[in-house]
């Protein structure tokens, strides 16, 4: 009786420890594929994302694009703005890719610093060609 008590034992102890260690071994995989998984959104957010600098009429601006879903498609809006310049900032919503999005935005800024004398017309001229 006894024998079959410890075998019993022996048996429950083994997949005790066996599952204990499948158990172990998943939380160390699902540790990794969210590791995984973070790191290719986080590249991705990082390629969708963009916040730099460029030259504008002679001054330093600053722009930050921001992705976007609207009716399930991806879309971008920008800002523009001109620290130590002007106080007035370009923007553009609604569009699919980050490069017609940052030129729009630029194209806004133009519009909105020559309204506000900013700008000359001479400055303004070559952005605002074939706009509405």
């Amino acid at each position: 009786m006894m024998n079959q008590r410890t075998s019993w034992a022996h048996w429950l102890a083994l997949f005790l420890l066996t599952a204990t260690s499948v158990k172990l071994l998943s939380a160390q995989e699902m540790e990794e594929q969210e590791n995984h998984v973070s790191d290719i959104v986080s590249k991705i957010y990082n390629f969708l994302v963009r916040n730099g600098e460029i030259e504008l009429l002679g001054h330093y601006c600053s722009y930050s694009t921001r992705p976007y879903f609207l009716r399930w498609q991806l879309k971008f809006k920008t800002k523009i703005w001109c620290p130590g310049w002007t106080l007035v900032y370009g923007s553009a919503k609604g569009n699919s890719s980050v490069s017609s999005s940052l030129q729009d935005a630029i194209v806004n800024f133009v519009q909105k610093a020559y309204q506000e004398d900013v700008i000359s017309e001479e400055d303004a001229k070559p952005w605002l060609q074939g706009r509405k």
